[in-house]
């Protein structure tokens, strides 16, 4: 059976056109929100990330003060 004027009917005949525009644009939305998703995490940008920076910095002050001192006592 032929592919054009068999079962399928004609090529873009009526409102074919539309099932892959739609199929697009929702691809294209899904693509727009992972990588918005995923732009955060790369990038380090999230709310609660500075807090957590300040907390390790001031550990490692913190464990370099006692090196310091451990070196000295030795």
């Amino acid at each position: 059976m032929h592919m054009w004027g068999g079962y399928w009917g004609m090529p873009w005949s009526g409102f074919d056109w539309l099932r892959p525009l739609v199929g697009l644009v929702v691809m294209a939305f899904i693509a727009l929100a992972c990588f918005r998703r995923m732009g955060g995490c790369m990038t380090g940008d999230s709310h609660h990330a500075d807090g957590a920076v300040e907390r390790l910095r001031q550990e490692v002050r913190e464990l370099r003060d006692e090196i310091r001192q451990l070196r000295e006592r030795s």
